[in-house]
C-alpha cells in the first residue's frame, strides 16, 4: 500500500528516463486539477516523490498505491478446491482488501495509467468496481490498456507528471502484460461510471477517461 501524503516522501521510480509521451488524456485531467482546487488524488505505481510534489504543489493531496508489484508475490496463488487437478487460484477477495483498502477515503481523481493490463486478469473486474467505490460523484479516472502484449511499449513504466501534455516515462521494473482488453470488455469494467470517453493514442495505446 502507499502512504498518504501532503508535502514529502521517501522512495522514488526506478530506471532511466525515456522520451516524453504526449497524453491528452493527462492534458484534459491536468486541465481539471488547475482548475479544482484541493482535491484528492490516488496515483498508482512506484512511489514518486516528482509526482507527490507536483500534485501537493499545485494544493492537492496524493494517496500512491503499488498494486503491480504486491500482485506477483506467490503467496497469493491458493490451490483451487474445486479443481482436482492441483491448480491454484488468485486470491481475489484477500488482495482486495488488503492492497484496495483506503480506509474510507474517497478521491476526486484517479490516475490508475495501465495498472490494470499488468495484474491477474481475474482481479480487473473487481479493481474498476473498488475504485467506483472510493471516487466521489463527479471524480475522474484516467486508465491506459495497451494494445499488444509485447514490444517496447509494453514496458512496465512510472508516469511523472509534468505542468505539460507530456508525460516522463520511467522504467518501474519487470512485470509481465497479463491481459489485453479490447474496448467491449474495457466498457464493461466501466459499465457502472457515468461516462467514458476513449482517446487512441499513437504508441499503440488507448487511454480512458471515466467520470463517476
Amino acid at each position: 500500500m502507499g502512504l498518504f501524503q501532503r508535502k514529502d516522501s521517501v522512495g522514488g521510480s526506478h530506471g532511466s528516463p525515456r522520451l516524453p509521451r504526449l497524453s491528452t488524456g493527462w492534458r484534459d485531467i491536468l486541465r481539471h486539477l488547475t482548475a479544482t482546487p484541493e482535491l484528492r488524488v490516488l496515483d498508482f505505481g512506484a512511489t514518486s516523490p516528482t509526482n507527490i510534489n507536483f500534485l501537493t504543489g499545485m494544493g492537492h493531496s496524493v494517496y500512491m498505491a503499488n498494486v503491480v508489484q504486491d500482485a506477483a508475490r506467490p503467496e497469493w496463488r491458493k490451490p483451487d478446491a474445486e479443481d482436482s487437478k492441483d491448480a491454484m487460484r488468485f486470491d481475489v477477495g484477500g488482495f482486495v482488501d488488503a492492497n484496495l483498502n483506503f480506509s474510507g477515503r474517497e478521491f476526486d481523481v484517479v490516475l490508475l495509467w495501465d495498472t490494470a493490463d499488468y495484474l491477474p486478469p481475474e482481479v480487473v473486474p473487481a479493481l474498476f468496481s473498488k475504485l467506483h467505490d472510493v471516487l466521489k460523484p463527479g471524480g475522474h479516472l484516467l486508465a491506459f490498456f495497451h494494445g499488444s502484449a509485447t514490444g517496447p511499449d509494453a514496458a512496465f513504466l512510472r508516469y511523472q507528471l509534468s505542468d505539460s501534455p507530456d508525460l516522463q516515462l520511467l522504467a518501474a521494473g519487470s512485470f509481465p502484460i497479463l491481459g489485453i482488453y479490447q474496448n467491449r470488455q474495457v466498457e464493461k469494467f466501466l459499465s457502472d461510471y457515468a461516462s467514458t470517453r476513449f482517446i487512441l493514442g499513437k504508441d499503440n495505446t488507448r487511454e480512458v477517461i471515466a467520470t463517476r
